[in-house]
């Protein structure tokens, strides 16, 4: 591993450890981070500054750095060393302190800033621009380039723009409510971070790896191939004397704009503490089905058609979800149609031998409930006297929860351990949780959003001790390091378009499947790192939908693929045979995300999905278009056996791309085996991901195959070998054996164990 040097060049110290670069122009105020290796993405002239709410812009741009100190550090991004610089600076201005740092062998650096209040009163800090307008520089103009757009909350659409073209509008409440850069013509806007990528490969990535105290911002402007970060401070006060400090930014030069991402989520999830759940999680969810209509005999029906078939449905869960509550904010009163209450059906989910889920959206109060008239001061205020609205929904106005009220902070808590001690849930899903970091006046002022929303969501954590969490309508950086898992997109929808909107506003945020899979598809990178990602609800049914064959395949396939949370939404004792085994060819859930292999290439939503499984790969490929398309899919240049998942049909030995047919809105899911001179699995009908969870070794020992067999949903179906002509038929105790075509076999069997199978030839 490289360690750091720090050496003295002609304009500045210059930071240095084989991978990165970064140098500093003392006189200029700006710095540069670039790789060492050529044809990588590098940042240019890169200044700081710090805006204050009644006062100048501080900036260094033409003013010039000292350096104060270099020191070595040592944090959850490794071993290092730093450059702490000051701004040239008047008496009668506010100190600005920047500190670069660079890690032994990391391919990033970070950049943090901080403000000294020299003054004789206190100052309010608007926003830190961490990077005020660096060049971007990637070998290309900027036109032929594209950005990576991530959503403020998670109904927000995440997503890669052409830099040719202009940035995708967006309203309440998917934005981020109070600090917004003002539109112009070529500017590209993400929250938290942003990856910006050439045609040759060439990227620079920017992303806050810290994330508890303030929002933030990365913003592109075409015109100049201008990036600018920041770290919004909302106008907290800083005393004489005292100190206020951006969150840290990570910025990496790099040729693997996917990798970038990876590692991202990484220092993201190690930056903000992030809470991380053991095993994946599946059961069954109401909403998708019932609606509001959910109802105790409802609960209770599918609880009992989820134990009876408990091998086939392995769900750990079932979650009740909105539909059981008195009111928006009457959390601990449930409506007629849950007469025994929940505590109860709590009890009833637990002596079937699951855990018991509830959904609440605990920062909203709604205005026909109890606890609004109760309690019209515990909303944030728009203006004194007139209350936030966080939303309209249910048919009223629902306002924003003030969560820096101490009554507030203590009825939360009252709420939470009813719900987990009293009657006894082992998940809370917290919707509509964006509430709380709306834009108002707080009963405390001097807290960003960020915190206040953080008071509110911890409480949550604390109450809950070890159980799960499940954030959805929230922001996602303050976020990380509270929840176990998180809805990465807007809801699924038994439709597959966004239905049309009157006002005409973008509709990437509307529900529809369209929309959630978009975003499972962007969001990726966070899966593990920062939480079990929750791609939505799989729906499967053939009634009470509009959802064709093909669609809900290609949800089902992303939902696999995308290796986190599977809940199904269905009725579940109107389901045919063949519809409950699609859910059963997802479970048990194996854990890992595919990565969206055009991402940055796509003209539009990327078309290949690719999991790697160990043993092999699982490539999804789908047709996002109106019509059937023929499509040509790139493979390994060496012999690759080919295994379709859906049509569980072989395709044989291929070599470098495949022509297939797919129908509108459908996909194919590929099983990708490196062909070897011996007999070799090369697909199953026991789990849509051929092999990853029924196999867990394969052993070739010169005369047998052995096949180390686990237990899945399907305790029935069939694995096909591949053998070569000269190798002879397969034999095989305790299952039996066909030949399929020329070179293919299938052995069928049963496996309700963990057990070895010994396959032997000629």
């Amino acid at each position: 591993m490289f360690e750091v040097t720090i050496r003295d060049g002609d304009d500045g110290p210059a930071l240095e450890n084989g991978v990165v670069r970064v140098g500093i122009h003392l006189n200029r105020g700006t710095f540069s981070v670039s790789a060492v290796e050529k044809g990588r993405g590098s940042l240019a002239s890169a200044a700081v500054s710090v805006a204050l709410d009644a006062g100048p812009t501080v900036g260094s741009r033409g003013i010039g750095f000292s350096v104060e100190r270099e020191e070595v550090v040592e944090d959850w991004l490794g071993r290092g060393r730093c450059v702490v610089l000051s701004r040239e600076s008047d008496e009668h201005e506010p100190e600005l302190v920047t500190t670069l740092t660079l890690y032994a062998g990391m391919p990033f650096a970070t950049v943090r800033s901080e403000v000294l209040n020299r003054g004789k009163s206190a100052i309010r800090v608007s926003a830190f621009r961490v990077l005020d307008a660096g060049r971007v520089e990637l070998g290309a103009e900027a036109s032929d380039c594209r950005f990576y757009k991530e959503g403020w909350q998670d109904w927000s659409p995440a997503l890669v723009l052409p830099v040719s073209g202009e940035d995708v509008a967006m309203s309440p409440p998917v934005i981020a409510p109070r600090a917004q850069p003002e539109r112009k013509q070529g500017r590209f806007l993400s929250e938290l971070m942003t990856l910006v990528a050439a045609p040759s490969g060439a990227s620079l990535l920017a992303g806050f790896t810290s994330t508890a105290d303030q929002f933030s911002q990365v913003w592109l402007d075409r015109e100049g191939q201008a990036l600018t970060a920041v770290s919004y401070a909302d106008g907290i006060e800083v005393r004489a004397g005292g100190r206020l400090a951006s969150e840290t930014l990570l910025i990496e030069p790099s040729g693997d704009g996917l990798g970038s991402m990876r590692r991202y989520g990484e220092a993201l999830g190690r930056g903000s503490a992030a809470v991380k759940w053991p095993e994946p999680v599946a059961g069954w969810c109401s909403w998708y089905y019932y609606f509001h209509g959910i109802s105790e005999s409802e609960v209770i029906a599918n609880l009992d058609v989820i134990s009876l078939r408990r091998r086939e449905l392995p769900f750990e869960y079932v979650q009740i979800d909105d539909g059981y509550q008195a009111g928006i904010g009457d959390w601990l009163t449930a409506n007629e149609k849950f007469p025994q209450g929940m505590g109860w059906l709590a009890d009833q989910i637990h002596e079937k031998g699951f855990k018991a889920g509830l959904w609440l959206a605990p920062f909203l109060l709604g205005e026909k409930s109890q606890m609004w008239k109760d309690h019209p001061d515990w909303a944030v205020q728009y203006q004194p006297g007139t209350p936030m609205i966080a939303m309209l929904n249910w048919e009223q106005r629902c306002y924003a929860l003030d969560l820096t009220r101490p009554d507030v902070i203590e009825w939360l808590g009252t709420v939470f351990r009813t719900i987990f001690d009293e009657w006894g849930y082992d998940y809370v899903k917290i919707d509509f949780i964006y509430a709380g970091a709306v834009d108002g006046i707080r009963y405390d002022p001097n807290v960003t959003r960020a915190q206040a929303y953080r008071r509110g969501i911890e409480v949550v954590r604390k109450v809950a001790g070890e159980r799960f969490i499940l954030g959805c309508g929230q922001p996602i950086g303050p976020s990380i390091g509270v929840v176990n898992g998180a809805r990465i997109g807007p809801d699924v929808a038994p439709f597959w378009h966004p239905k049309v909107r009157s006002d005409e506003r973008d509709d990437m945020s509307s529900v529809s499947t369209l929309n959630a899979l978009r975003n499972v598809l962007s969001r990726w990178w966070m899966h593990g790192p920062l939480w079990l990602n929750d791609p939505d609800c799989l729906m499967v049914r053939e009634s009470e939908t509009t959802l064709t064959l093909d669609e809900m395949r290609t949800l089902a396939t992303i939902i696999a693929l995308s290796g986190g949370m599977v809940l199904n939404s269905d009725n579940l004792s109107e389901l045919s045979d063949e519809r409950r085994e699609v859910i059963s060819m997802l479970l048990p859930v194996y854990g890992k995300s595919a990565v969206p292999l055009d991402l940055f290439a796509a003209n539009g939503m990327p078309r290949l999905f690719e999991l790697d499984c160990g043993s092999h790969q699982m490539l999804g490929v789908f047709n996002w278009e109106e019509q059937s398309a023929q499509v040509t899919v790139p493979l390994p240049e060496a012999a690759t056996h080919v295994f379709d998942a859906w049509s569980q049909e072989y395709l044989g030995l291929q070599r470098e791309s495949i022509r297939l047919s797919i129908p509108s809105h459908g996909c194919v899911l590929l099983g990708l085996r490196r062909a070897e001179d011996r007999p070799q699995m090369v697909g199953s009908t026991f789990h849509l991901l051929q092999g990853a969870m029924e196999i867990s070794g394969e052993v070739w020992d010169g005369s047998a195959l052995l096949l180390r067999l686990r237990p899945v949903a399907n305790a029935e179906g069939e694995i096909s070998l591949a053998v070569p002509e000269d190798t002879g038929g397969p034999r095989a105790d305790g299952c039996e054996v066909s030949q399929a075509s020329d070179g293919l076999w299938a052995l069928r069997l049963r496996v309700d164990e963990e057990r070895d199978l010994r396959v032997e030839f000629g």
